[in-house]
């Protein structure tokens, strides 16, 4: 039987939203990791105590998929649970849901143990997964695909890794990737459409003082529906790839 369902009620602020007073993208993660942090708290395993045995978890990839974005002001319940997990790997999901139980956003997540030291991925703990009442299975419910860039000219946009990037683990925080990459659209095609569904996979750490170049292209558009491709370079080498589906707002 999967883990035992955390929730919490709240609110959304207007500084976590855009020009239509949706929930961005970088928020909307934000907020439910924020959630999955209060869990592991109350079960006493959040991140300071893992980190005392030289670990912590990192997220390899979110798949989100988008009924209606919340919006500010708006009260909502945030739920997560622990699902299963292996030697190597666990899978989270999340869900967002207003105060008539409606299904906002569902999210799954797929994370790993990372030594702070060698940065290396290493076994799960099971001390520390153990609380969270997830299955030990044979094998994790596999995360989607996502599109690569082919093309020679893809929309580019630089960023610079500031301090405030940078999260307890010590690297940039993996929900600023998706502001990033979205951003790195323009301002018409942002104003006109509306996230439905998204995918974000990690596959390399940046730290402080790099020099990111966030790439995009619009890899299928038609009247009412389009999908873009991203990945996030460093020194040439890719970070991190995601796929972002739209449909139109008018």
């Amino acid at each position: 039987m999967a883990g035992t369902i955390f929730s919490e009620n709240y609110r959304i602020a207007n500084f976590e939203t855009d020009i239509r007073s949706d929930v961005t993208l970088q928020y909307l993660l934000d907020v439910i990791v924020q959630v999955s942090e209060d869990q592991s708290q109350n079960l006493q395993v959040g991140t300071n105590i893992v980190q005392q045995s030289g670990v912590t978890w990192v997220v390899i990839q979110y798949d989100v998929d988008i009924n209606r974005l919340p919006k500010a002001n708006e009260s909502v319940k945030i739920q997560t649970q622990g699902t299963s997990y292996t030697r190597n790997f666990a899978d989270r999901h999340f869900w967002i849901r207003d105060m008539d139980d409606n299904i906002l956003v569902s999210v799954n997540s797929l994370w790993v143990m990372m030594n702070l030291d060698t940065r290396k991925m290493v076994k799960i703990d099971v001390d520390v997964v153990t609380p969270y009442g997830s299955d030990k299975v044979k094998r994790i419910e596999k995360m989607r695909k996502i599109k690569k860039i082919e093309g020679i000219d893809p929309i580019e946009m630089k960023y610079p890794v500031c301090f405030t990037d940078i999260d307890f683990n010590g690297h940039v925080s993996n929900t600023r990737y998706i502001g990033c990459m979205s951003n790195t659209l323009d301002y018409d095609f942002l104003k006109n459409h509306v996230a439905t569904k998204f995918s974000v996979k990690f596959a390399d750490e940046v730290r402080y003082g790099d020099h990111v170049v966030s790439q995009a292209e619009i890899v299928e558009a038609d009247d009412n529906h389009a999908v873009t491709a991203h990945q996030i370079l460093v020194a040439g080498k890719i970070k991190s790839v995601a796929q972002i589906e739209w449909k139109k707002t008018n």
